[in-house]
């Protein structure tokens, strides 16, 4: 097995880890397992290339992504004076990870044949092992009060694994949902179809509006993308029938699926993330450095923020925000291409997260990331001809 497979393969095992182990290096800057290893594998990879001299610029995708990154460094650039030196570096900082997330996708398109199946193999496994740390989670520790000093929310009597945070919890088991139901599909394992059921209760049990929105939109698009269209007819009947069940219990706000608080909360980032735009519309405030801007404009007045405040509860403002029309404009063209010659399970799995970034800031969630740029590797129908491999 090539080192830079076992990279990635002990990188896409440290996910486990989620929240829950962080590095704190002050300032806002937080790194995960997940990031350390993302990084180490994509420098590796990176630097092999270099040595061996191989083309390592694929036209289609390398060029959309250098403009975003390119852009976002501008933005910053441009801002520098309104940012202090710490600033800076942080954004810059939430600039390149964001880079080294995406340089998965080069990274695993490099992988022969055996080392891909190896690839596929571990995100069931991952994936599977979330959604079970999820139920022991929802038994034994269905509250998060007690970490609300760390800049965690209050969830109470929901499923939020190891993110610590039911919307994005809700979000990759939603991911992994589609994953499995792709494979049960192809070989109807009755494992996989255990799983997939077990992953459908999850989503459920985190009481996340925008997770069930991008459940049945993502999974609708899939199973009319393989002629399945009849599941989604089940799945709309098994989704009434659950919201039924759950309903008793609407009176405790925090699984009140017609809650108003963090509807109204979310309105309000929204409104903010335009106000912020408004300030910069071309080129934006910086990538990464919304949350300095919410407080020079007196949007925030508290600079000990929480998690959730450092960016828009919507990613596509969080773009337009931070990186201006120009910023929005380039972002939107990669998606655009990495919905070419994919399979899909990837082409519903950008939408859904498209989706439920509407309502959270998913598309920029590391965990996130990482599950799509490796779906999207994995998926590829012509990859040479994407990737530009020699």
């Amino acid at each position: 097995m090539k080192f830079s497979g076992k990279i990635l393969l002990i990188t896409i095992l440290s996910v486990i880890f989620g929240e829950i182990f962080r590095l704190n290096l002050g300032g806002g800057i937080i790194l995960k397992p997940l990031d350390i290893g993302v990084g180490i594998s994509v420098a590796w990879w990176l630097l092999l290339k270099l040595i061996s001299k191989e083309r390592i610029i694929p036209q289609n995708i390398f060029i959309p992504i250098l403009l975003f990154a390119g852009t976002g460094l501008l933005s910053l650039l441009v801002n520098y004076s309104s940012l202090s030196i710490y600033q800076f570096l942080a954004s810059l900082m939430y600039l390149m990870r964001w880079v080294a997330y995406a340089g998965i996708f080069f990274v695993v398109g490099d992988f022969d044949k055996n080392l891909k199946g190896m690839t596929a193999k571990m995100l069931l496994i991952i994936g599977s092992i979330i959604v079970a740390l999820g139920y022991v989670q929802y038994f034994f520790y269905p509250d998060l009060h007690n970490l609300f000093y760390l800049g965690w929310d209050e969830h109470m009597f929901r499923m939020f694994s190891v993110f610590l945070d039911p919307n994005f919890a809700g979000a990759f088991f939603v991911l992994f949902f589609l994953y499995l139901v792709s494979i049960f599909i192809k070989n109807k394992s009755i494992l996989i179809g255990l799983l997939s059921i077990l992953t459908l209760g999850g989503i459920f049990l985190t009481f996340s509006r925008s997770a069930l929105i991008m459940l049945i939109v993502s999974s609708s698009l899939l199973f009319i993308l393989m002629n399945k269209k009849r599941m989604i007819f089940l799945l709309l009947v098994i989704t009434l029938i659950m919201l039924t069940i759950s309903s008793r219990y609407f009176n405790i706000e925090n699984i009140n699926l017609f809650r108003g608080v963090s509807s109204g909360a979310r309105l309000e980032t929204a409104k903010n993330a335009l106000l912020v735009f408004e300030k910069s519309p071309i080129i934006g405030v910086g990538f990464n450095s919304y949350k300095y801007f919410q407080l020079r404009y007196g949007l925030r007045f508290d600079n000990s923020m929480s998690h959730a405040d450092a960016g828009s509860d919507s990613s596509i403002l969080f773009v337009l925000a931070t990186t201006g029309i120009i910023g929005l404009v380039i972002y939107l063209f990669l998606w655009l291409r990495l919905l070419k010659d994919v399979s899909a399970l990837a082409v519903a799995s950008i939408v859904g997260i498209f989706t439920d970034s509407m309502f959270i800031n998913s598309l920029f969630y590391p965990f996130i990331m990482f599950w799509l740029w490796i779906i999207l590797a994995l998926s590829i129908k012509d990859h040479n001809r994407i990737a530009g491999s020699k």
